[in-house]
Order: structure tokens, then sequence, then C-alpha cells
């Protein structure tokens, strides 16, 4: 199944592979939780409904829409408005909620500007074994935010741990999707490794470098990108005191799948 999920044969546009140490990251701007600091992960609620509305609004305090619902409650007793997460991060899940849904939404209870909200961790779309739109974590962090600083944290080691020093970047397109990735210069040569989709890379609260020191901790098989470039799928990224993580033990990665 893992092998499944990793290794990846397709035909794809390769985007300045002969000048790759040319190719720059866009500058990044900072994933942020707007109304993160609301989810209590200790009193979690979980309740279900039929999707009247979907609306996306503007917090004052933030530069991006947020997508929430309108969940109405069994017999019309009421209606609950759930926050999924920004649009940007929303819109590109594979799981889609539309209007008339029935959906059961696990989240936690919070009163923003006077008004009652759902910060919503999980939305399981028309019943068990329908799509799952997972949006944080158990903690209650959201999966858009893929960077955290973790001190005194364990720098792994092992056969799956590419160290060393990143020497340029290469962009990519795989299903019509632009993906960026970075060249690390190490003992043993170059190793080419993920940094995602651009639509989520470009979102975090990040700026690699050439001559950043960084330690990749990669799955053991390599993404195939046409007949001659391969692509390490990357789990976590350790730069300094910053992680950035992309993919959990399963392989899947956190920007299509919130998967623990």
């Amino acid at each position: 199944m893992q092998k499944e999920l990793l290794v990846i044969a397709l035909s794809v546009t390769i985007a300045g592979l002969a000048n790759a140490q040319a190719v720059r990251v866009p500058s990044h701007d900072s994933a942020i939780d707007v109304w993160g600091n609301y989810f209590d992960a200790d009193h979690k609620i979980t309740f279900s409904g039929k999707v009247t509305g979907i609306e996306k609004v503007k917090p004052a305090t933030s530069r991006d829409t947020e997508v929430t619902l309108l969940v109405r409650k069994p017999g019309g007793s009421g209606t609950w408005v759930v926050d999924l997460g920004p649009s940007w991060f929303v819109d590109h899940q594979n799981a889609k909620v539309r209007v008339g849904d029935r959906v059961q939404v696990t989240g936690s209870k919070a009163l923003i500007d006077g008004k009652g909200i759902v910060v919503s961790s999980q939305i399981v779309v028309n019943g068990k074994g329908g799509p799952v739109l997972a949006l944080r974590r158990l903690s209650g962090r959201a999966y858009w935010v893929g960077t955290e600083v973790a001190q005194n944290q364990t720098i792994p080691t092992g056969p799956n741990v590419v160290k060393g020093t990143i020497s340029g970047f290469q962009s990519y397109t795989l299903n019509d999707v632009p993906y960026q990735s970075a060249v690390v210069q190490t003992a043993g040569g170059s190793t080419l490794v993920d940094l995602g989709p651009t639509w989520y890379y470009g979102q975090q609260n990040l700026s690699y470098q050439v001559g950043d020191g960084v330690t990749v901790v990669t799955g053991p098989n390599p993404i195939t990108i046409g007949p001659n470039l391969m692509v390490m799928p990357t789990y976590s990224i350790y730069n300094g005191p910053n992680v950035y993580t992309l993919r959990y033990g399963n392989g899947i990665p956190v920007y299509n799948w919130g998967g623990q």
C-alpha cells in the first residue's frame, strides 16, 4: 500500500531541469489558523446535520478567506455555523462538501465576536465510508500550517534520512499541478527532495535558501518523474529549530488528507 502511494510513474512536464540551481523559490507568506486559539481539544463535540449553505468570509484579522458551512440540525431545531479553514487549503482537498450533503462534524464550540461557531477538525460527508475532510490534528493544530518551531528536538538518523546543504531548487509539474523540490548536496552526491505542491508550499512560513543546512526524512521509494528524474518524497525537513512536515508515517501527504 505504501509503495503504491509513494512510487508514481507518470508523464509530467519538467520545468527548469537543465538549470535547476537557477530556479528561485518564490517568497512565502505565513499560513495561519485565524481561529485556532478557540479550539479546545479537551472539549470536542460531534454532531450530524444537513448542509444548507456554504459561505466564504474574511475575518478582520486575517489575509485569508475562510470557508464556513451552515449545518441544520436534524428536525430543523437550529443551524450550526461551522468553520473549515482558509479557502486556499479547503478548495484543494479531494473531499468536497456541497449544499444538500449530510455531514458529521467534529470540532470545538467557540464564541467569536459574540457569535457561536464550531471550529472543526473533521467532516465526514454522507455517512460512514464517505469522503473525510480532515482539517486539524488531534491536538487541534491545523493541517494547513505545515511548519512549527520544535525546540530541543531530536534530529532523526537512519537509512531514509538525507543530511546536507541546499544547492538549488527544481520545479516540476505532476498531474497538472506545479510542485517544488530542493537539491540537497550530501557527502555522497546530490538528492532531489520534495517540497510539496506550490499552492501549499507557497503559503508556509519558511524560505529555504541555497547554502541552508537541512536534515530531510524521506520515504524509501522515489517518485519517478519522466525517464531521467526522481524525487524523494519528504516526510519532514529539519532546519535549525524549524520543522516542515509534509507526510506522516502512513506516507499520505498532510495537504491532501490529514492522516495521523
